[in-house]
């Protein structure tokens, strides 16, 4: 059998698709053939994908074609981009190009399955984040009967949609990666880093976050040994720039403490640098000089907010006390790092609006993130609670695709009417010159906080710019060179 992947995330600076390397090391490993088209590299522009594009292809006849959906939209309020109508496109083409089956999945399709399967049109999904039910339905395709009783499968039935609950998260070999099948020097070279999981899924109960809908509840550690050998493979590729891609770092604390003693211990921490998301729950002066001697090179930290009620109505466990000891904490350990708020949501009012801003200002962090307006998706908490709440269209605290929406697929945003209008204004008056606050802002701008088309990190990064984008918008906002690197 072999397999065609499609890798359909086109955002430019392009990002290394973790889900292609697992999945086709998942494959490989069991004699099946995998060829994958790396849209992100080869058709960057947007433009619709011809015909000839796929019919120029060279290699066997697919079995199926593998699509992964990364995200829904860029989930930013200023611009609200979904990325469906550009999936959709994609499948249609991809059926008129091949006579098989399209296959989707990834962290994007798992947030609505059935949802999105029907909106883009392909032929069948796997929900969740096990490379074994993928397994699975290929190893069933063109048995229906079979179907019912695969984990994670989404199928149409006639005028129907069905689907399987996904296998329960486990660490297996399927978890595990070389990294051999993604061209990811070549993400190094342009996008400045790659991915890098050291766990998978998410204890958090954030009201506004799919991660534990797409992911998994049950945190699962990737074994120490493993994870030094993908950190060495990528190492020999020439990719000296990481990215830690699980939710945050730190939780548990324990295994953030053993990645960075093993790092260490093995000689690597001179050999590459990191970056990492974290959260304030229990971020310490220890762990921060950790994570410094490890070669970490800045951290980015969900704060969200700096009101301990706001905190409550977000489903975040830290408290505004805790900002204080995590800003010194990175300080002295002589570590860059930002702090990304999350604001209009749930109580949000013009007063805390500004105390969030005046709490940052005042902790001297670095960098600052000013995300206003929450995207809601389904199967979230605070989806649940918006759709609770009767028609979309009639409710003062929404944004976005409100009219014909009722199942969120499109981007609708949480905007507290308490802010009122003129908000904007007020926010852009009160942060004024000071340019540690990424605002809502245009494409050309190095204060603009969306990195979809950003073109002055798009120019950056042609100029030689490695490492996180916040951190590389920093460099330039102080006239910093590029990140020494080893």
């Amino acid at each position: 059998m072999d397999i065609l992947f499609i890798n359909p995330n086109r955002m430019q600076p392009p990002v290394a698709p973790l889900a292609a390397d697992s999945i086709g090391q998942a494959l490989l490993s069991r004699g099946i053939g995998c060829t994958v088209v790396d849209l992100c590299l080869d058709q960057p522009s947007g433009a619709e994908i011809p015909l000839s594009f796929w019919r120029a292809l060279r290699g066997p006849q697919p079995a199926a074609v593998l699509v992964t959906l990364r995200n829904l939209d860029d989930a930013y309020y200023a611009s609200q981009e979904s990325f469906l109508p550009g999936y959709r496109a994609l499948v249609e083409s991809l059926k008129k190009a091949f006579a098989v089956p399209v296959i989707t999945g990834g962290c994007g399709f798992s947030v609505a399955p059935e949802k999105v399967l029907a909106f883009i049109g392909a032929d069948l999904g796997v929900a969740g984040a096990s490379e074994k039910d993928l397994l699975g339905l290929l190893g069933a395709l063109g048995d229906r009967d079979r179907y019912p009783d695969l984990p994670g499968v989404v199928w149409k039935d006639g005028a129907d949609l069905l689907s399987n609950a996904p296998s329960p998260p486990q660490m297996d070999a399927d978890f595990f990666s070389p990294r051999a099948v993604v061209r990811n020097l070549e993400y190094f070279r342009r996008g400045g880093m790659v991915g890098l999981e050291t766990k998978r899924g998410c204890t958090g109960a954030c009201v506004y976050c799919v991660d534990p809908v797409a992911k998994g509840r049950t945190v699962l550690r990737k074994p120490i040994e493993i994870l030094l050998e993908e950190i060495r493979s990528l190492l020999r590729q020439g990719v000296t720039v990481l990215h830690l891609c699980d939710s945050e770092f730190n939780v548990p604390p324990e295994h953030a403490t053993e990645v960075c003693e093993a790092i260490r211990a093995e000689g690597l921490s001179e050999r590459f640098r990191w970056y990492a998301y974290a959260s304030p729950e229990g971020f310490d002066g220890a762990l921060a000089q950790r994570m410094a001697r490890a070669g970490c090179a800045g951290i980015n930290f969900g704060v969200d907010h700096g009101r301990d009620d706001l905190l409550v109505r977000l489903g975040r466990r830290h408290r505004a006390h805790d900002l204080e000891r995590t800003a010194r904490a990175a300080r002295d350990a002589g570590l860059p790092f930002m702090f990304d708020l999350l604001l209009g949501g749930p109580g949000e009012t013009r007063r805390s609006l500004a105390e969030a801003v005046e709490l940052c200002r005042d902790l001297g962090v670095d960098r600052v993130g000013l995300n206003v307006g929450i995207r809601v998706y389904p199967g979230t908490a605070l989806g649940r609670e918006v759709r609770g709440q009767g028609p979309l269209r009639k409710n003062p605290n929404l944004r976005g695709a409100v009219q014909g929406n009722e199942d969120l697929l499109h981007p609708v945003f949480f905007v507290s009417a308490d802010l009122g209008e003129g908000w904007e204004e007020e926010l852009a008056g009160r942060v004024g010159g000071d340019r540690r606050f990424f605002l809502p802002a245009g494409r050309g701008r190095a204060s603009n906080y969306n990195y979809n088309t950003n073109e002055v990190l798009v120019e950056a990064l042609k100029r030689g710019h490695k490492g996180a984008f916040w951190d590389i918008l920093r460099r330039i906002q102080e006239g910093l060179p590029p990140l020494a690197l080893p």
